[in-house]
């Protein structure tokens, strides 16, 4: 009995991991702006990551194996704002048409830096 609901767990965590994957792809591949785009890659990114370790934690049992996967989601979930952030000023900074799709801060202290 205790395998098949370690079974089940599994495959609900593997399968709430490959829906929010595959919502995060249509996202990425259905905007036509940038910022969208960027947008709905980063908010699945770390929680596909998430539940497919602890599926994987779950399937390995918890030992040292656990730790490594849980160390890993950690570094993905310091990070990955960090990348959307550098993205997003990114294109900020070198998109001219940028002002066509969204309001700007009348103050762009962005572009001062680089001056």
């Amino acid at each position: 009995m205790l395998e098949w609901l370690k079974f089940v767990l599994v495959a609900l965590l593997f399968g709430g991991g490959l829906f929010c994957l595959f919502v995060s792809l249509f996202g990425t591949f259905r905007f036509d702006f940038t910022l969208n785009r960027i947008h709905a890659s980063a908010m699945c990114d770390t929680l596909v990551l998430l539940l497919f370790l602890a599926a994987c934690a779950i399937v390995a049992g918890f030992d040292l194996m656990t730790l490594k996967f849980l160390l890993l989601a950690a570094i993905q979930w310091c990070t990955s704002p960090l990348v959307s952030h550098m993205l997003v000023k990114m294109e900020y900074m070198t998109d001219v048409h940028l002002p066509e799709h969204c309001a700007l801060p009348e103050d762009d202290a962005c572009k001062k830096e680089e001056a």
